[in-house]
């Protein structure tokens, strides 16, 4: 049996930041949708194409997660219809078993028809950004990856402002991420 979410698209926020989200919006409307209405945000991958439900009850890790948790981190709510037909709103204090179970097996419970997500104010500035450490060969390698796990650690540098990945290849580490502030204290740090 397949269910389609597709016609579940609201994205509402209210004065509280909790964003009303369907069971059938992407992640591109999502971001798009709480920001125009907003100026807020949440923690969440990039793929604009991914739908909310599995992307928020199985995780939702990003850059900006350092900061502000994971996705599922931030459900307050969630519309479910179960098994049995019955159709709740569960909390974390009203129907507590749903909720939890919710949020991290969701797709063995109920089928989640609306998110009430808690949001955060939207950074005033992101700052993109890629680093290319070419490898020459496994010991230039190793001493690559062994500064970008120094970097990592060092606190000074590493905040909640920051996020990154690595992505390793045969001749390189491609080092990207983003910086919640301004250029000029990203590039002092």
């Amino acid at each position: 049996m397949v269910i389609s979410l597709e016609a579940f698209q609201t994205v509402t926020v209210n004065s509280r930041g909790i964003a009303r989200v369907g069971g059938g919006v992407r992640l591109g409307n999502l971001a798009t949708g709480i920001y125009n209405q907003s100026q807020r945000a949440l923690p969440h991958g990039i793929c604009p194409g991914v739908g909310i439900g599995g992307h928020a009850t199985h995780g939702g890790y990003w850059y900006s997660s350092r900061a502000w948790g994971l996705t599922l981190d931030t459900i307050v709510g969630l519309d479910v219809v179960l098994a049995n037909g019955s159709a709740v709103h569960a909390t974390s204090t009203s129907y507590t078993d749903i909720f939890w179970a919710l949020r991290g097996a969701a797709d063995s419970i109920g089928i989640i028809t609306t998110f009430y997500f808690r949001t955060q104010p939207a950074p005033t500035s992101i700052l993109n950004w890629v680093y290319t450490i070419p490898i020459a060969n496994p010991s230039v390698a190793a001493a690559a990856f062994s500064h970008i796990q120094s970097f990592a650690l060092n606190a000074s540098i590493i905040d909640d402002k920051i996020g990154f990945g690595v992505t390793p290849s045969l001749s390189s580490f491609l080092i990207n991420g983003t910086y919640r502030g301004d250029k000029a204290t990203f590039e002092a740090k």
